[in-house]
């Protein structure tokens, strides 16, 4: 009974310091139901209830658990291969470049085009005040 109590104390300092862990490196943004000092507050001052209630409330919705920035070893969203990354799609990416490059300067023009009118406005309102 007492190497019981001695590895169920270890399970649950373990689990402690895994929640302290994880509540400071999780983002902010991602964090549910409170803030994220609160919820550091109540892992470390009610250690058992609070490490529980993160992980059941707090802690973001399909969270991997694994240390934040530490490498994946599985497929994710990086490693998949999609159409999109293909030779046929290779030159959409300079095909985006002239057209955001024509959509400021026809941007850039409408600018102007609004500057003018608005002086020549001005210029008259001047011009009748005189």
């Amino acid at each position: 009974m007492l190497a019981f109590d001695g590895v169920f104390g270890l399970a649950l300092l373990g689990l402690w310091i895994y929640c302290v862990f994880d509540v400071i490196t999780t983002d902010e943004s991602l964090i549910r139901n409170l803030p994220k000092l609160l919820w550091l507050a109540i892992v470390l001052f009610i250690p058992d209830i609070g490490s529980i209630a993160w992980l059941v409330a707090g802690r973001p919705p399909k969270a991997s658990f694994r240390i934040a920035g530490a490498p994946s070893y599985g497929p994710n969203r990086e490693t998949i291969r999609r159409p999109e990354d293909g030779p046929r799609f290779d030159d959409l990416d300079g095909m985006n470049d002239v057209v955001r490059e024509r959509e400021e300067r026809s941007r850039l023009r409408m600018w102007e085009e609004q500057l003018r009118r608005r002086e020549e406005e001005l210029r008259k309102r001047e011009e009748g005040l005189e």
